[in-house]
């Protein structure tokens, strides 16, 4: 309920309130939030030809049945006016733009005007006649028998609905090619990317490709849970963002792929080795292999060939391994 305020001018509680019945109304469809600012003898005339009634009861019953009908819309450059008529009573005059909420798939904009007249009392507001008109509107002096420029209007406000429907599909779009592209858990480019780019015959003129495979994940998930490996693989995953951000892909549980056209030769070799280092320093093992061209720079043919690369390291990596932990029985 509405309170009169002793220490705000009458006028102004009057604007704040005109325009709180039609948020309420409007914007939320609380119907009953406009009733109980009615007074009992209230008058309203809606927009519609057959919308006219009188007294609380008759209207008040009616506002009832608009609960759940009136579709979200949004309002904006509320202009009021308020004048006083008699002694405790004031007409409030203005127009508001009134639009349906681009989600509702409505499209309708109007420059909704309004009377309102309220009475004072005591300790509060009441307001005792309502009128709306939707304007047939605006017409100019070119116009003839219809309002072709609240047509053009609304015509425009349905193209910005479209125009806004076409923006969330595009953004909704980009969002799950993204999702589509990015490995959930690293944050890092997915073997669907990875396999897009695969088609590319020819990336640049000159092209590195490494490949890295963490050694001992299985184990690390068998002896401390998969969390501790998931961990590990984000780890690794930073280290490599390091020196190969926008140019790595997971795709793998434990094998990631650097595909990088930007770097010389000697830049791409020493950021694989620092790369190797800062892992050692973190306490990870990985097996690493790389190929880098200048002439016929195939993403295909490249990844087949670091990938050899890097099993034979991985090779080497177990089969030492292997050997320390059969020196450890025999010396035990």
């Amino acid at each position: 309920m509405f309170t009169l305020s002793k220490n705000i001018p009458i006028e102004k509680q009057i604007r704040d309130l005109t325009s709180y019945m039609f948020h309420k109304y409007y914007c939320e469809n609380d119907v009953e939030a406009v009733i109980e600012h009615m007074d009992s003898d209230i008058i309203w005339l809606g927009t519609a030809e057959q919308e006219y009634a009188t007294g609380f009861e008759t209207v008040s019953k009616i506002f009832k049945q608009f609960a759940g009908q009136v579709i979200k819309c949004n309002i904006s450059d509320e202009e009021y006016t308020v004048v006083k008529i008699a002694p405790q009573a004031y007409l409030c005059s203005g127009r508001i733009w009134i639009d349906t909420d681009a989600p509702t798939q409505i499209g309708l904009r109007v420059h909704q005007r309004i009377t309102m007249v309220f009475r004072e009392y005591d300790e509060n507001i009441k307001c005792c006649h309502i009128h709306i008109s939707n304007p047939y509107g605006d017409m100019t002096e070119d116009d003839v028998g219809f309002p072709i420029k609240m047509a053009k209007q609304s015509y425009d406000y349905i193209q910005e609905q479209i125009e806004w429907q076409e923006k969330q599909i595009f953004e909704q779009i980009a969002a799950l090619k993204k999702l589509s592209y990015e490995d959930s858990l690293t944050g890092l480019y997915n073997r669907n990317k990875f396999n897009e780019i695969l088609d590319i015959k020819q990336y640049g003129n000159f092209l590195g490709v490494a490949c890295f495979d963490l050694n001992g994940l299985k184990e690390i998930n068998d002896k401390f849970g998969h969390s501790a490996g998931d961990e590990l693989i984000c780890l690794t995953a930073v280290q490599l963002k390091k020196f190969f951000n926008g140019k790595v892909y997971r795709t793998g549980g434990d094998e990631f792929v650097v595909v990088d056209n930007e770097m010389c030769k000697e830049e791409f070799d020493i950021a694989i080795e620092l790369t190797r280092k800062m892992m050692q320093e973190n306490g990870i093992s990985c097996s690493i292999g790389a190929c880098w061209r200048t002439s016929n720079c195939n993403i295909k043919e490249q990844f087949d060939r670091a990938d050899e690369l890097m099993y034979i390291e991985k090779r080497k990596y177990y089969t030492s391994k292997q050997n320390n932990q059969d020196n450890f029985y025999e010396c035990f």
